[in-house]
């Protein structure tokens, strides 16, 4: 028999997508249930390696770029033109106006594909009383809004990363309610049983870290709120640890404040980039709480990696699935994204005292290896899929 094709068109994949959703859906519809999966793209980046490492089988096929006709990429249309009859599933990213016109060639093509969609939505896009504009342009936005009822008249599946985000995308678009689905970001759950070989540290072999993990110091990310509570905080025999690339601009803001404080020089250390995986997990490995300070974030792919080796989430409101992935604030704290009080005093009640931290442990590893592991996620997208 003739295996099912599953093709993820995403332009502007880099090697570093991979281990995300975009790449990670598409592996595990192959290695779960034998999908000849495919991600389409330019080459935007110089190597692919991941290919080898995380996401081993899954293919790749670059397009030649070929310009623009209005918004709308010529190497995109002309690859659905050519392939869409071929194409069992088809899974775009985002709710705009590139998806609604390449979904409905595909579905105008082939009818009977399935049209999956990854919505990478903050909630606010489908808050309640907002009105979703494709244009500023008044006769344009006419037009798109046009395509976007035909558009979810013909989409098989809505994918949204959150279940608050999933209510309010219901709310909005009561006529695709039963199309939505909750498809929070997993981790690789394959890759670490067989390249870390499921090493999970028991508690009392983890050191007292606090992990961030990212671009520090990016806009959005909001670390100089780490770094303020801090300053209020008595960090005993624990230490701050941000992995990731430092943007100049906190490096400074860190030696201006250092300067003010000196004991951040003691107990903060940055690791830089780290671009080899294991070395990645094994950070995640060896520290017991993980904060993110977002302004916004829809997921947050690091909080999920943490979470599964056992980490404590600390993060804020504008991480959309804190809800979720702490179940309802019981395997982590949500905070206001301005309130360095709150953090300096969240941080001090668990260094203080380890007995939630310790007590809470296995419950984590447990929940996260059963609710936000892809192999048990991924089960969601096939049944849906499967019932079409």
């Amino acid at each position: 028999m003739q295996k099912k094709t599953f093709v993820t068109i995403f332009p502007i994949c880099e090697n570093v997508h991979l281990t995300t959703d975009i790449g990670q859906i598409p592996f595990f519809m192959y290695k779960k249930y034998n999908y000849d999966s495919k991600i389409v793209s330019y080459k935007n980046s110089d190597a692919y390696p991941n290919l080898d490492i995380e996401v081993k089988g899954l293919k790749i096929e670059f397009l030649q770029r070929k310009g623009r006709v209005s918004f709308l990429e010529k190497a995109v249309l002309q690859y659905i033109k050519k392939n869409a009859k071929n194409i069992d599933v088809l899974d775009l990213y985002h709710f705009s106006k590139f998806t609604f016109v390449y979904g409905l060639l595909y579905k105008k093509i082939n009818p009977k594909g399935v049209l999956l969609i990854k919505l990478d939505a903050y909630n606010e896009t489908f808050a309640e009383g907002n009105i979703i504009k494709h244009s500023t342009n008044k006769l344009k936005n006419i037009f798109f809004k046009y395509l976007e009822r035909k558009f979810l008249k013909q989409v098989d599946l809505l994918c949204i990363e959150n279940s608050e985000g999933e209510r309010l995308l219901k709310k909005m678009y009561p006529t695709v309610a039963a199309k939505v689905v909750f498809l929070p970001v997993g981790v690789n759950d394959l890759f670490l049983a067989d390249a870390f070989n499921s090493k999970i540290r028991d508690f009392n072999k983890k050191e007292n870290i606090i992990l961030s993990l990212g671009r520090i110091g990016e806009k959005i990310k909001n670390h100089e709120m780490i770094l303020r509570a801090l300053t209020k905080t008595n960090m005993k025999e624990w230490k701050m640890v941000f992995v990731g690339p430092v943007n100049e601009n906190f490096t400074k803001y860190f030696k201006e404040l250092s300067g003010e404080f000196p004991v951040l020089k003691e107990k903060v250390t940055f690791i830089g980039s780290v671009t080899d995986r294991i070395e990645l997990y094994e950070w995640y490995n060896r520290s017991k709480i993980f904060c993110m300070t977002s302004w916004h974030e829809s997921f947050c792919h690091a909080i999920g990696e943490a979470f599964y080796f056992g980490n404590y989430i600390i993060g804020t409101e504008g991480i959309m699935s804190m809800k979720d992935i702490t179940n309802n604030g019981k395997y982590g704290v949500t905070l206001k994204p301005d309130d360095d009080v709150a953090l300096a005093a969240t941080f001090q009640k668990l260094i203080d005292d380890e007995t939630k931290l310790s007590t809470l442990y296995l419950e984590i590893v447990t929940f996260s290896h059963k609710y936000f592991v892809w192999s048990n996620i991924i089960g969601k997208v096939h049944e849906q899929i499967d019932s079409k």
